[in-house]
Order: C-alpha cells, then structure tokens, then sequence
C-alpha cells in the first residue's frame, strides 16, 4: 500500500509552501495535520480557507474552538481532539469544561453544555436534528444563524477528523499533555 508523506516545508509542492509557513508561524510548530495534507495542495488549501472562514463566526474564538473539539471527540480524532483542547484551554476555556466534553459529560455552565451537546448531535445525526433539540438552542440564547455557523465549524472537522484517520496521523509532541486520556489542569 501506498504511504502518505508527511512534508517539511523544503519537500512540499510548490502550491504548499507558503500554507506550511503560515502553519508553523501561526501554531509555532508545523502541525502534522498540514505535513499530510501538503502533498494535496488543494486539501491544504480548501481546510486553511475554511478555518479562516470559520473564524468569522459570531462565537468567540474560545467557543469555536470547544465546536471543533467536540466534533472531534464524537469522530474519535485523538490529534484534533489534542490540538482542539489546547486551542479552547488558550483561549479561556476552563479545564472543567474541556474534561467534560472529552468525556460526555455535562457542563455545569448551561449556554456552554447546549452549545457543546447541540454542535455534537448535529455531528451524530448528520444534521437530522429534532425540532426539541433546536428550541433548547434557541431558549439558551442562540440562534438558527447560529446552527449554521456550527455546521461550517462540524464541515472543517469532518475533513480535518477523516485526514488524520486515512493518514493514521500521529499527534505532534507539542500536543502531547493534551493527549486522549489525560486529565487536563487549570
């Protein structure tokens, strides 16, 4: 079977190298995540898009990152789900909150546990959401653009999540203190 390649800067296309600088400044390291898709210029491209494109959303930066992260955890992606617990704890995100969602549990903040339990029932269902399920949104203070926001968050997911599957990725060690099963601390 064929091997995916997992590129550096110096050994990607040329359509992948400026993408891979931006990674590396952004993140202050090269994620494995962009070492694998580099070799497919457009899946590198089409994921960098649409996470600036999700970026723009109405949610703070450290909500986003806790959709991104509880995609990953129902797609069962150890590397976004590590990558994603790191984001939300920097960007505010208490530890309680990231420990409950990478195990299922509630949060005790109620607009934060129907953010989280609605962005991960989308993922299950696929989008076959019950009319209940969008109410309990509603009432908790968001909105039907909103739905719509979590979805482009749950799309950028499901590519990234499918990625490192198919590549069988390797979290980078970076990343490593926010690995599945470990206990995240304040």
């Amino acid at each position: 079977m064929k091997q995916f390649v997992k590129h550096s800067i110096e050994s990607a296309p040329e359509e992948s190298k400026e993408l891979l600088k931006y990674g590396e400044k952004k993140y202050g390291m090269l994620p494995n995540l962009f070492r694998n898709m580099a070799g497919a210029p457009a899946a590198l491209e089409g994921y960098v898009g649409l996470f600036n494109t999700f970026s723009k959303t109405s949610f703070t930066t450290g909500e986003q990152h806790l959709i991104l992260l509880a995609v990953s955890v129902v797609n069962d992606c150890a590397y976004c789900t590590a990558a994603h617990t790191r984001a939300s704890k920097a960007n505010g995100m208490p530890s309680s909150v990231l420990n409950a969602v990478r195990k299922f549990k509630e949060i005790a903040d109620p607009r934060l546990n129907t953010l989280v339990a609605t962005t991960q029932k989308l993922t299950r269902t696929r989008g076959e959401i019950d009319a209940e399920d969008l109410e309990t949104f509603y009432n908790a203070g968001f909105s039907p653009e909103n739905v719509m926001e979590i979805i482009v968050g749950i799309s950028l997911k499901t590519m990234s999540n499918y990625i490192n599957h198919v590549t069988e990725n390797i979290i980078n060690e970076e990343l490593e203190p926010f690995a599945v099963g470990k206990e995240i601390e304040d």
